[in-house]
């Protein structure tokens, strides 16, 4: 603080630019829901392949791995965050096991149980030794789906049943482990006889899955991200059936912050097609077509191939890439999109693509082009023939109104005054102006592509007493060029192309 010395009055000059950020909440985040084996349940954020592959164990030893599958292509894809909903049925049980202490007559001290519901809990081994040269502390070894040496996966060297030690390990454990969680049975043994017995390649038991979650208990467990601020694209793999896809429609458009990608059915087009106008017309969906060939991931067999895989993970990982690239208002089809993976499809149609993209329910067509690989082909939403129809348009939308409200929130219980009219017009012009450079707004100037009025003419004294802030947005939103028409005339001396 400057030394003043003199009584006056003192200028010092601080220039605050107006730079308006927008929340996280603005950023589109992947929402997987799906049946698996292992994993939590409640909706939990990975990074990456591998994250996923440690909080959720990767494929399953059977056949199912509709869920992995669309996570796996979403982040070869371009993918860069998602939250993962595992969903069961019936009465999963974690498997468990309960270890005695050292007292003459033991009695129940560590009870260990798998990090999360289903059967795999079974497949844990735990062995229990004194620390090697420590008096009075133990290690707990972890082995998984087998008891060899090689089988460990974790380990938690020098912990004890002391509650008042730094290595007391309930704490210890259940911060780090991705395979157990384990309580203490508060035994009245005190002392190192509380720690539990030595055991060797215990197994844990009674895990089980329940029953097979059915299309229509995935789709109910969407409101599972009813927590997560951010935009959502939302996928549940190989979900097809109208009553499920309308639940997660209507999610969708309750939140007015989400976008539901639609798998497609492993059939003709005219059923797709069919199929396609059972869901609500809605832009707040799309639907894609036909299923991809891939190579199998889960199998080390050179030359392998799942014939059918759903594309919809792939689907939302352009999505993700292309909002990087360019930008929200950039269609996610295109040359550019190539799906990485995919290594067939089917051959569809002149009159099949036109059936597909004029269908009163679009359905937007991935396609083989020489030269560029399989691409995703199309943009529309299930709501034809209004401003809204196109992915980019509706999803730009989203962006910008989730952006408005961040941009707004320092204005609650400011005082409601021309003051602060100007202040919110200055934030938002420069953010719409910023947007708009980046070509996300039609216009040749930032007054062609938007306005925002918040001023005494829309808040008047009685907005003021009832204590509202009215703010008027306009924006001239982008559309694809979804048609490139290239007129062809004869003249004298040689051809004119005229490109409309």
């Amino acid at each position: 603080m400057p030394g003043y010395q003199r009584p006056g009055v003192y200028i010092q000059e601080t220039l605050n630019p107006i730079a308006p950020i927008v929340g996280d909440s603005s950023t589109s985040i992947a929402a997987f829901l799906g049946a698996h084996t292992r994993g939590p349940v409640t909706p939990t954020l990975v990074t990456s392949w591998s994250q996923y592959t440690d909080k959720f164990g990767g494929w399953n030893t059977g056949s199912n791995n509709t869920l992995s599958l669309a996570v796996f292509l979403y982040f070869v894809n371009g993918g860069n965050a998602a939250y993962i909903k595992r969903v069961t049925a019936g009465s999963p049980v974690a498997a468990t096991r309960t270890l005695r202490d050292r007292a003459g007559t033991p009695v129940d001290t560590l009870i260990i149980s798998a990090a999360n519901v289903g059967a795999w809990g079974n497949d844990i081994n735990i062995t229990v030794q004194d620390s090697p040269g420590l008096t009075g502390y133990f290690d707990v070894i972890v082995k998984y789906d087998g008891t060899s040496a090689a089988n460990v996966v974790e380990s938690f060297p020098n912990i004890t049943m002391d509650d008042t030690d730094s290595r007391y390990a309930p704490s210890v454990i259940n911060a780090q482990s991705a395979y157990i969680v384990v309580r203490d049975a508060n035994s009245a043994t005190t002392g190192a006889n509380s720690n539990p017995s030595n055991v060797s390649n215990q197994a844990l038991t009674t895990g089980a899955d329940g029953t097979t979650p059915t299309a229509a208990n995935i789709a109910d467990s969407v409101t599972a991200f009813d927590f997560v601020n951010n935009s959502l694209i939302i996928n549940a793999p190989g979900v097809t059936a109208a009553a499920p896809v309308n639940v997660l429609l209507a999610y969708a458009g309750t939140r007015t912050d989400a976008f539901v990608v639609i798998d497609p059915i492993n059939d003709t087009v005219a059923n797709q097609l069919t199929l396609a106008q059972t869901y609500t017309a809605t832009s707040y969906g799309a639907c894609y077509y036909p299923p991809i060939s891939i190579n199998d991931p889960t199998n080390t067999t050179p030359g392998t191939v799942i014939a059918a895989a759903n594309p919809g993970g792939a689907v939302i990982g352009k999505y993700a890439a292309t909002d990087k690239s360019r930008g929200v208002f950039k269609a996610p089809a295109g040359l550019s999109t190539r799906i990485s993976g995919a290594v067939g499809i089917r051959n569809l149609t002149n009159s099949e693509l036109d059936a597909l993209n004029a269908s009163p329910a679009p359905v937007n067509a991935i396609r083989f082009i020489t030269g560029s690989g399989i691409v995703i082909m199309g943009a529309r939403t299930l709501k034809p023939g209004y401003s809204d129809m196109y992915v980019p348009v509706r999803r730009t939308l989203i962006y910008l109104e989730k952006a408005l409200v961040d941009l707004t929130n320092f204005a609650v219980f400011e005082p409601n005054d021309t003051v602060l009219y100007r202040r919110i017009s200055a934030t938002l012009t420069s953010f719409l102006t910023n947007f708009w450079s980046q070509g996300g707004l039609r216009g040749t100037t930032p007054d062609g592509a938007f306005f925002v009025l918040c001023d005494s003419t829309n808040n008047t004294l009685a907005s003021v007493e009832a204590g509202q802030v009215n703010i008027q947005v306009g924006v001239a939103l982008q559309r694809p060029a979804e048609f490139i028409v290239i007129n062809i005339g004869q003249f004298d001396g040689g051809t004119t192309v005229t490109v409309a």
